[in-house]
């Protein structure tokens, strides 16, 4: 088995060298890869219009699409800055709000974004809930989806300026992580979110350990993770 981890693309300029880079590295994947993970933030912004799609992500869905025609298995993961996966990607392989339990050659998963795991960040679950809820996206579908773009760019941006963008990985996230693995279905977790690419190993009874690997982000490191021959380890794409 064979599969890549890959987070925090934040793609929003298809000219800007993170997302062109991005293309390059999906059309000259291994011929034997099995599965692609894409755990959340892929986009800047993304919401899953009924029949509407920002034109500036046709050249990635179209890569993506390409992939899948390889028969390489394709699941989404919806981050902070997706708020409705949708029918686009639905199309494309398997959408994923929250997190999900997988298996790999025996090896027991849970994935997830990351977004939800600190649970004293209780401004943030609040504005989570409500970015999420039904209201809001019954605003967005009523809105044009250009001014919707302007908004969230807007939004964006700010985030940006305030520094809210470097992300901490607070005590708290590790002590929601060790509650996770003490689960005797989960052996290792795989998160994005905090851009920051760490293996860390968790003794909670007794050897062997269970592993946390935070995925570096895509937009910033062209960072990601493998998963081969029973083994993962990070890497950096470079043209």
């Amino acid at each position: 088995m064979k599969a890549i981890f890959l987070a925090d693309a934040h793609l929003r300029d298809p000219e800007a060298p993170s997302f062109r880079d991005l293309l390059v590295f999906f059309d000259h994947l291994p011929d034997d890869l099995e599965r692609l993970f894409i755990l959340g933030d892929f986009f800047d912004f993304w919401y899953g219009y009924q029949k509407t799609v920002f034109s500036v992500y046709e050249p990635v869905l179209e890569a993506l699409e390409k992939l899948r025609d390889r028969d390489i298995k394709l699941t989404f993961f919806a981050g902070n800055h997706e708020l409705a996966l949708g029918p686009r990607l639905e199309k494309l392989g398997d959408c994923v709000a929250d997190h999900q339990r997988i298996t790999l050659d025996g090896r027991k998963i849970f994935l997830t974004h990351g977004d939800y795991l600190d649970p004293d960040d209780y401004g943030y679950h609040l504005w989570r809930a409500l970015i999420r809820s039904r209201p809001v996206a019954g605003l967005i579908e009523l809105l044009p989806p250009t001014l919707t773009w302007k908004i969230a760019a807007r939004l964006s941006h700010r985030s940006r300026n305030s520094g809210s963008n470097k992300k901490i990985i607070p005590p708290a996230v590790y002590n929601r992580c060790a509650a996770i693995l003490k689960n005797k279905q989960v052996e290792t977790i795989i998160c994005g979110h905090f851009h920051q690419p760490r293996r860390e190993t968790f003794f909670l009874h007794r050897p062997p350990g269970k592993t946390v690997y935070f995925l570096g982000a895509w937009e910033n490191e062209r960072s990601w993770l493998l998963y081969s021959e029973g083994r993962f380890s990070f890497h950096n794409f470079h043209r």
